[in-house]
């Protein structure tokens, strides 16, 4: 496992899906989509590029954190101050340790999730949609008090689904300027047509999914199967599983994750599936190559 900073030096960070694989980042709770993630960066970043392929709220403990969009709007958060980031932004974070290293909850949200949620906000259609990207949040101590109560174990879907629509409600509360629900409500945007070749080498495809590649290639999905089939001469599902079974083959001989881990990183809710599709292409179990490896 890397941290974000060994990552970002060759990849695009994806997120949520490549949070999941950093050594400086616990993944406190997840189901679907829906995650919450805690970081603590000892180390320098500077002009870290990030993507956000579901809408994410980002609470800052401690330390202070610059994020600029692709209009180079800046805004700077520190200690207390928090932002909601729609899906589909690209944006650059920078972070530079002063005194004390950057420590921040990162949450975001299923399709399921806003769904339910925004059908019990009242006219969320009279929201007409904003020109800003982001949604800032003034201090405050309510987060600070969300979160604290986050420390229990969530252990269960249904738990984790009501916390998280007490924290959507809870940001709109706070949004003085009435733009959150316009922003989660936005459609998913689409990024610029982009060479494949060139995008399979910068971001970091195995905590993807096809889906997710093909509206981050710009193309529709039949669009980027057909594209796709045509440079690599096979599906990007088999491109894609065949990718995520090597590297898991690779983790698992390095022995420090267990195979629960392994199946988790590379994206398989079901560790049954992962077992069984590891075996149909080595012949192996996950177990059998960490004992032999």
């Amino acid at each position: 496992m890397k941290t974000i900073f060994e990552h970002t030096q060759s990849n695009v960070l994806v997120i949520p899906q490549a949070l999941y694989a950093m050594k400086d980042v616990t993944v406190l709770s997840h189901h679907r989509n829906s995650a919450i993630f805690y970081k603590n960066l000892e180390q320098d970043l500077a002009d870290i590029e990030f993507y956000t392929n579901t809408p994410c709220f980002i609470f800052i403990e401690n330390g202070r954190e610059v994020i600029t969009n692709s209009n180079n709007d800046t805004v700077e958060l520190s200690a207390g101050s928090s932002i909601f980031l729609p899906q589909g932004l690209n944006l650059q974070s920078d972070f530079v340790k002063e005194t004390e290293s950057l420590k921040a909850y990162l949450v975001f949200f299923d399709d399921d999730v806003v769904f339910d949620y925004l059908s019990k906000v009242k006219k969320p259609l009279a929201f007409h949609e904003s020109e800003e990207t982001f949604c800032l949040l003034k201090g405050g101590d309510e987060f600070t008090t969300f979160f604290d109560s986050m420390r229990v174990d969530i252990k269960t879907a249904t738990y984790l689904n009501i916390k998280l629509q007490e924290l959507l409600h809870l940001i709109a509360w706070k949004d003085n300027k009435r733009i959150f629900n316009s922003l989660l409500a936005t459609k998913k945007r689409i990024p610029p047509k982009r060479n494949l070749a060139r995008m399979l080498e910068t971001l970091d495809v195995l905590h993807l999914t096809v889906s997710d590649l093909a509206h981050l290639s710009g193309r529709s999905l039949s669009s980027f199967n057909r594209d796709f089939k045509e440079n690599y001469k096979l599906t990007p599902k088999k491109w894609l599983q065949e990718k995520k079974l090597s590297k898991a083959k690779a983790l698992l001989a390095a022995k420090e994750l267990s195979v629960t881990e392994v199946a988790m990183i590379m994206g398989y809710e079901n560790v049954s599936a992962f077992i069984k599709a590891f075996k149909h292409k080595y012949g192996v179990t996950p177990k059998q190559i960490k004992r032999h490896e």
